[in-house]
């Protein structure tokens, strides 16, 4: 079973400890700042030794500013899409002139459906597309046995005997 006080002593505990680690680093920077402010005050004199105490504690900034001043960045690298989102976009108009027989109301919806589908689930695209090319080659399909029932039928007129 959970126990919520020990996980709290716990909390509390390592709190403490890196409180107490934090307080005896900066004691130690401190004395060693104090000892070497001693030490170039005694060697360069009473100004220039905490004036160049002040620049070496600078110096890890400035040198920071520099590198981040002259040195470009990599561009960062644009996420990796699902490829096959990829393709189902790259023949979108493909799709879309399948579709060109049909009601102009039509192909809005499916254009308006599939940029829905492109930006909020890019994975569901491609089998959306897939969807819409099969329903295209199936009206394609129909349409030409009906015509080509229809041309057959008016060949085949009644016979006379």
């Amino acid at each position: 079973m959970f126990n919520f006080t020990d996980r709290l002593q716990e909390l509390r505990s390592s709190i403490i400890g890196l409180v107490l680690l934090l307080a005896a680093t900066i004691i130690g920077f401190v004395w060693i700042s104090v000892g070497i402010n001693q030490w170039l005050s005694t060697n360069l004199g009473v100004v220039w030794g905490p004036i160049v105490l002040g620049l070496i504690y600078f110096l890890p900034i400035i040198i920071f500013a520099l590198v981040k001043a002259f040195v470009r960045q990599p561009e960062p690298k644009l996420p990796a899409h699902n490829e096959a989102a990829d393709m189902a976009t790259a023949n979108f108009t493909k799709v879309l002139e399948n579709l060109s027989g049909r009601s102009p109301a039509v192909v809005a919806i499916a254009a308006i459906f599939a940029g829905f589908l492109a930006t909020r689930f890019p994975s569901l695209l491609s089998v959306f597309m897939q969807m819409l090319t099969v329903y295209a080659e199936e009206v394609k399909m129909r349409a030409n046995k009906a015509s080509e029932h229809h041309s057959n039928s008016g060949e085949q007129g009644p016979t006379e005997q």
